[in-house]
């Protein structure tokens, strides 16, 4: 009895395996030669390009207009340095980064998780890395800033990680220096 058992299941696993494998019809045509061509000419032109998800959420890809080669690079120098400064825990450098309405908020949000007043950048930081959420806080910059949209007063710095994603930073310029209006990199959800 229990080999009849065992010779009807490995037939009906055999069938199963079978049906699958034939499926998709007899058509011989890829996947990918039956994608929808993309219309770029929706898109605006430049660096941004490489962050766009066709018929996806391209609201930082298409924001603003894109800023020039010289302010990418004041940017990502930035980016670079706040990123390093994060992945080190060195709250205090850290906060020489931030903009000061961001560093308001640290200092509110630290208060409420430590329950009671939180006063400092650094401290506020501190607090947040041990009582918020657990978010990687490693270098995962590959290269620069790719893309930089400004318009209305901010920006958005893009960059592709080292972890293969891609990376969006809010930025606003403070006293004509750039500074991050961020606790965390964004993460480009393809």
């Amino acid at each position: 009895m229990v080999a009849r058992g065992v010779k009807t299941w490995l037939l009906a696993t055999c069938v199963l395996l079978a049906l699958l494998a034939g499926c998709g019809g007899g058509d011989s045509t890829t996947s990918a030669s039956k994608e929808k061509t993309v219309d770029w000419s929706e898109y605006p032109p430049g660096p941004t390009r490489q962050f766009i998800v066709p018929g996806g959420d391209n609201a930082v890809q298409t924001f603003g207009r894109e800023a020039t080669p010289a302010q990418r690079k004041q940017v990502s120098k930035v980016v670079q340095a706040w990123l390093r400064a994060r992945a080190a825990r060195n709250w205090a450098r850290e906060c020489r980064y931030l903009h000061a309405e961001t560093i308001k908020y640290a200092e509110s949000s630290a208060s409420y998780m430590a329950q009671h007043k939180v006063s400092g950048c650094a401290k506020s930081l501190t607090v947040m890395a041990a009582k918020g959420q657990k978010v990687s806080r490693t270098y995962n910059m590959a290269g620069s800033v790719v893309s930089l949209r400004l318009g209305e007063g901010h920006g958005y710095a893009q960059y592709h990680g080292n972890d293969g994603r891609d990376w969006i930073v809010p930025i606003t310029p403070e006293h004509g220096v750039w500074k991050i209006t961020s606790f965390d990199p964004l993460d480009r959800m393809k």
